[in-house]
Formats: structure tokens, C-alpha cells, sequence
């Protein structure tokens, strides 16, 4: 059942997005990023009717399997126990909540509190880039090309269609980009918060949630819409359905729902959401194998295969419209040469997880303190110390932990690419858990009387923590902040000029002043082209100064507007344009 209305779900929103669509939208929606020279192909009528009718015909057929496998009465008992396992489950996350002191309830409040004014600062802050890019090329231009147009991997399908929704209330671009994922990492802390609570000690999951929350990449990106914070909440959906499924005598239909939900929907915001769902799957299968589990293996290869499933079937649409290989292989990423990655290997590894430890050039020694603490905690003569509820906690909590954090690197090897570190962030997360369970272990091994000292100290370089995590987002803004403010005044001073075509053929001066148009300059009808348009007059010509980027045009004539990344030049009238090099005429 859980298989079946699954995929019927997936076919279904597929079919409607197509059924929405026609083949005049497809041809437009090329144009909307037209550097890469994609042409629709000729028999795109065909493969769009043939493909929203199988896709319109498998939800159906889904759908009726699956009531059917619900109308008996086994079907019905089965309900009706994942009915109970949710509100269970639910029930259990608020009773985790309810059963701590007023104290600790008041310090999670302060800490979500804090987070919250911090990402509002930094979502008004953050200078518009990426996420001006995906407002830009596909949430303002509907729902084809947020769904089904991928000329680069910037767009982000889940978070640029819940965008899109935001969109359809208020075109604004704070509203329509940033405000979900506010939202989106608000829900986020708070679930990894309370089942953290739920499953160990509320100092664990206090300093845990601290620390991620306020690490810079984490600071940074709850700020701008680039829907990494949707990625760590659906991780963190996979990650505690693991959890269930690990224990025996769990709520595993309830557990089964949740992980095959966040893998399909995590899929469907970004492709590399395979390094969460392979460390998930790795670390079940390699428990039931252990166990010799063999039947527990049936639903979990089936409900692998059906999140495999339905992400395909969510990505019809883009398969149609952009190809498969714009998804799976597009042209910025791709293998290395074997020489070059395993040379590189160290130093990616140091860096990538010092920069999700807070330091890019020294956090890795935060990230080896940390696992080598625990390493000794875990040896016999440390562990017969530990109460049984750390002792069960480290056990059941960080091994998992610690899985989810190392596996990934796993991944990486076979791919033999460098994933940046925004792709990563959701890994901190499991790291800083870590790092919670050991700093519980040595308070609990030194309590206050004996080191009086400890616990200032902890505090204030957490303290300290935040602060540095919190000035590195406001130090690297200004570049972009300036980049932008170039960007932008070009564009004021064409709005303050006579109306004409404009020809910007560098890609950062199309995408950026087509969105500044869009969003603060909307009194007039604007024609920016990447390319000359066969009879097109054109009043101005855009360019890199000091002749940077590959269009270096050369007119008798200098900028009629200038600044550090922008040179515009204003036409004389009658003034025709040779055809590349574009040398003047």
C-alpha cells in the first residue's frame, strides 16, 4: 500500500504538471537561459502526449491498487496500526517536550529565539546571488520551468516550487525566497531539538542544536533560498526514521512512511540527497545482516527501489523538457581523473569537514579532538565509568551518528567528485551530536565540584563560537555587496535613460540585470539579449571594463556609465552592430 500510493502520488503530480503545460510554453520556457543553445526537439508533441497519458494512466492504476490492497481487512488492521504508530510517535516527540523543567524549556526557547532573530537579520541582509539566480530563471516563470527546465543545478525543484506557492501570494522576492525558508529551518531545528530530547539527555541536544544552528554555513543558508535547510530537515526525517527501524520492536510502518517520504522528497530538492539515504540504507542493511534478518530485507530493497521510483517519476517532467544527463551529468560536475582526485583527497577532507566544524584551515583539529575523545570513551576502561543511560546513549545515538557523518566520504569515492561544502552542512548536524554526547560524558565525568572552572569555560567557548560563526557570515558579504550594488546601479541608471533594447552577452550581466529589472525597476518593458536579434536596433551594449570576459567589445567611443563590474555603452542612433567579434562598425 505504502508502495502504491507512493508512486500513484508521484505519477500523479507528474501528469498534472504536464497536463498544465502545452507545447508553445515548452518552446518559451527555453529561452529563458538561452546560453546553453538548447533547441526543443521536433517530435515534442508526440513525447509530451505519450507522457502525460502513461504517467495519467500509471496513477490511476496505482491508486486503484492500492485501495484495493486497503479495502480488505488486513488492509484495514494495517491502517489503522500506522494510524496508531503516528499518533504515537507524535505523541511521544510532544511528551519529550512536556517532561522538561521550566528552566529547559526557557533555555530552548532563548536558543530558538536567538537562531530566529539572527536568520531574520541575515535573510534581509545576505546580498541577492544564487538564490537570485533561481527566483529569476524559474520561480517567476512558472511552474514548467520550476519543474521541468534545468539548464543548470541551480534549480532546486522542491524548494523552488514551494517558493513558487509563496510566489503566487506576493511576487516579492524576500516573500517569495527567503521567507520559506525561514519557515523551513525554524521546523527544522525544532524537530531535530525535540527528538534529540526524546531520544538523550537535553544537555546533548542543547549544545547539538547550538552549535549546528549557529555554524556559519548553517547561519548563512537559513538566510538565502537555496533550500539546503529543506535538504537537513528531510535528513533529519531519515536519520530518526533509521533510528526506529534499528530497534526491534519499533514503530516501523510509521518508520517506513517517513523515510520513504523525505528520501522521495529529498531527491526531488536536490540529487545529492543520495549521500543521506545511502548512509541510512547501509547502516539498516548491515544491521538486519548482522542480525540475520534475512526477511526484514523485502521492504527494505523494496522501498529503496520505490524511492528510486517516484524520484524518476517526480522528474518527468524535467526528463522530457531537459534530458536526463542535464540531471545526473551536468557540465560543472563530473568525475575526476583518478590521479587528480586521490591527490586532492586529504586536502578536500580537511578542509570540508573543518569548514563544517566552524574553521575551514582548522576545524579539522576540532573534528579529531572530538572523535578521538570518543574513541576513548568507548574503550572498556573509560565505558564501565559511564552511567547506563550515556553509556545506552552513545551506543544507540552516536554510532548511528557517527555513520551518518563517515558514509558519505564512501559515496564520494566512487563518484570521484568533490561535493562543496553547502551539499555537506546536513552532515555537521551529526557531527555536533557527537560533540554534545562527549562534552555531556565530561561533564558528567568532572562534575561542577570538582572542576568549578569547567563549565564557565565550555560556556564561554561556545559563546565565543557563535560570535566567530556569526561575524565569518558578515565578513565575506561585503564582496558580494559591492558586486551587487554595481549590478544594480547599472541598471537604475538604463531606467533613467530613453527606452531601448539592451545587448548583454556575459551571463552574470543578463541573469542580474534582468532580475533587478524584474524586482525594482518594473515602469517599463525591458529587452535584454544575450545574443544580436536579427533587425534589432539597439540603444546600449553592456560589458566587463577593462576589457575582462570573452565579450570585449570595441566602439570609437568610451562608456556612457562605468563602474568596478559594469561599462555601458549608449548607441548613437542609427548606430549598426557587425556580427561577431563584435568589433565596431
Amino acid at each position: 500500500m505504502l508502495l502504491a500510493a507512493l508512486l500513484a502520488g508521484c505519477a500523479g503530480y507528474a501528469a498534472a504538471v504536464l497536463y498544465a503545460t502545452g507545447v508553445d510554453e515548452i518552446r518559451t520556457v527555453y529561452q529563458v537561459f538561452p546560453f546553453n543553445g538548447w533547441r526543443m526537439s521536433p517530435h515534442m508533441a508526440k513525447h509530451l502526449t505519450n507522457l502525460r497519458q502513461g504517467l495519467a494512466t500509471g496513477a490511476l492504476m496505482l491508486a486503484a491498487l492500492c485501495a484495493g490492497l486497503a479495502a480488505p481487512a488486513a488492509g484495514r488492521h494495517a491502517l489503522q496500526v500506522l494510524r496508531q504508530e503516528i499518533n504515537a510517535a507524535t505523541s511521544g516527540l510532544l511528551r519529550g517536550w512536556h517532561h522538561l523543567s521550566i528552566r529547559q524549556k526557557r533555555q530552548a526557547g532563548a536558543l530558538l529565539a536567538w537562531l530566529t532573530v539572527v536568520r531574520v537579520y541575515f535573510s534581509i541582509a545576505n546580498p541577492e546571488y544564487d538564490d537570485a539566480v533561481s527566483y529569476e530563471l524559474f520561480v517567476s516563470k512558472g511552474l514548467l520551468a520550476t519543474s521541468a527546465y534545468y539548464p543548470l543545478p541551480n534549480n532546486h525543484i522542491l524548494s523552488n516550487t514551494i517558493s513558487l506557492l509563496f510566489y503566487q501570494l506576493s511576487p516579492g522576492f524576500w516573500w517569495s525566497m527567503r521567507m520559506p525558508v525561514l519557515l523551513q529551518s525554524t521546523l527544522a531545528t525544532a524537530l531535530l531539538l525535540i527528538g534529540l530530547v526524546r531520544r538523550t539527555r537535553f544537555r546533548v541536544a542543547l549544545i547539538a542544536v547550538g552549535l549546528f544552528g549557529g555554524l556559519q554555513l548553517s547561519l548563512y543558508h537559513a538566510g538565502v533560498g537555496r533550500g539546503y535547510w529543506l535538504f537537513i530537515l528531510l535528513a533529519t526525517v531519515v536519520f530518526f526514521g533509521t533510528q526506529e527501524l534499528s530497534r526491534p520492536h519499533g514503530r516501523h510502518r510509521a518508520a517506513w512512511l517517513s523515510l520513504s517520504l523525505a528520501g522521495v522528497l529529498g531527491m526531488y530538492t536536490v540529487p545529492p540527497f543520495v549521500y543521506v539515504l545511502a548512509s541510512a540504507y547501509s547502516w539498516l542493511g548491515v544491521g538486519l545482516l548482522r542480525r540475520r534478518a534475512w526477511a526484514e530485507l523485502a521492504p527494505l530493497i523494496g522501498t529503496g527501489l520505490g524511492i528510486a521510483a517516484g524520484a524518476v517519476l517526480l522528474y518527468a517532467p524535467l526528463l522530457l523538457v531537459s534530458g536526463g544527463s542535464a540531471l545526473v551529468a551536468p557540465s560543472n560536475v563530473g568525475p575526476m581523473a583518478p590521479g587528480a582526485f586521490w591527490s586532492g583527497l586529504p586536502g578536500y577532507l580537511w578542509h570540508n569537514e573543518g569548514f563544517l566544524a566552524g574553521q575551514r584551515t582548522l576545524g579539522a583539529l576540532l573534528t579529531l579532538s572530538v572523535l578521538t575523545l570518543l574513541a576513548c570513551i568507548g574503550r572498556h576502561s573509560y565505558t564501565n565509568r559511564l552511567a547506563p543511560n550515556r553509556a545506552h546513549a552513545l551506543r544507540q545515538l552516536g554510532a548511528p551518528a557517527l555513520w551518518f557523518m563517515l558514509f558519505p566520504y564512501a559515496v564520494v569515492v566512487v563518484q570521484r567528485v568533490f561535493p562543496p561544502e553547502r551539499v555537506m552542512l546536513y552532515k555537521a548536524a551529526f557531527f555536533f551530536l557527537l560533540t554534545g554526547l562527549a562534552v555531556d560524558w565530561v561533564l558528567a565525568r568532572w562534575p561542577a565540584q570538582a572542576r568549578p572552572w569547567l563549565r564557565p569555560a565550555l560556556a564561554t567557548l561556545a559563546v565565543g563560537f557563535g560570535v566567530y560563526e556569526t561575524y565569518s557570515v558578515v565578513r565575506v558579504n561585503p564582496v558580494a555587496y559591492g558586486t551587487d550594488a554595481a549590478y544594480r546601479a547599472g541598471v537604475h541608471w538604463l531606467a533613467a535613460q530613453p527606452p531601448a533594447a539592451v545587448l548583454a552577452p556575459e551571463v552574470t550581466h543578463n541573469l542580474f540585470f534582468r532580475f533587478y529589472a524584474h524586482t525594482e525597476a518594473l515602469t517599463r518593458t525591458w529587452q535584454f539579449d544575450y545574443d544580436q536579434q536579427r533587425g534589432t536596433r539597439y540603444g546600449y551594449v553592456v560589458a566587463f571594463p577593462g576589457r575582462r570576459g570573452f565579450f570585449q567589445p570595441q566602439f570609437p567611443f568610451p562608456p556612457a556609465f562605468q563602474n568596478g563590474e559594469v561599462a555601458i555603452y549608449r548607441l548613437p542612433a542609427g548606430y549598426l552592430l557587425n556580427s561577431k567579434p563584435w568589433r565596431h562598425n
